[in-house]
């Protein structure tokens, strides 16, 4: 009974191979354009680590040295690129012109293994290659935290001291800032 019907040639085994095969080559098929479509949005980027300093090159010969902004953000860089294109073509048949303005955006962030602060950054843009050096600090790691002025003044009749004295609970603190 199994064996009979309309639907038993979508169960052979040559026919799901042969349904698996293709579509396996339009997954690859879309991964590869979704990949050259990626490419042309974006742009090449190298980074090189010397003793000194943390070297990034960034291919932007599409782009003028006004089209960049660099970005300093949380350990890392951002590059951004954008220019605006105008095209004006002219109808042979009725003489009209037509001009199509389109806005051209790129970005790419750079996460770098140390902290880094402003004045160790320094960019040049040469022949459509923009280079930039972030310089190490002597290879030491900037602390990231912020240290925390702690003031004694006494304040008396506060909101919080009156709370505190409410719950017999008092926090105090020792010399190394350990709470009791």
């Amino acid at each position: 009974m199994l064996g009979k019907g309309p639907i038993m040639p979508f169960f052979n085994n040559r026919s799901m191979d042969d349904w698996l095969k293709s579509f396996d080559q339009y997954v690859n098929k879309g991964l590869t354009q979704f990949e050259k479509f990626a490419d042309q949005m974006s742009f090449e980027v190298d980074t090189e680590e010397t003793a000194d300093d943390y070297k990034i090159r960034a291919n932007l010969k599409d782009y003028n040295p006004e089209d960049l902004q660099i970005e300093i953000l949380n350990q890392g860089l951002q590059i951004k690129a954008q220019r605006e294109e105008i095209r004006s073509t002219k109808n042979k048949r009725t003489g009209h012109f037509q001009q199509r303005k389109s806005m051209k955006r790129t970005e790419r962030f750079v996460q770098l293994p140390f902290m880094f602060r402003n004045e160790d950054v320094n960019a040049q843009y040469t022949n459509g290659i923009l280079t930039i050096s972030v310089n190490k600090n002597g290879g030491e790691v900037m602390n990231p935290t912020v240290p925390i002025q702690v003031n004694s003044n006494e304040t008396s009749g506060t909101v919080a001291e009156n709370s505190m004295n409410a719950n017999n609970t008092t926090n105090q603190t020792t010399d190394n800032g350990q709470f009791e």
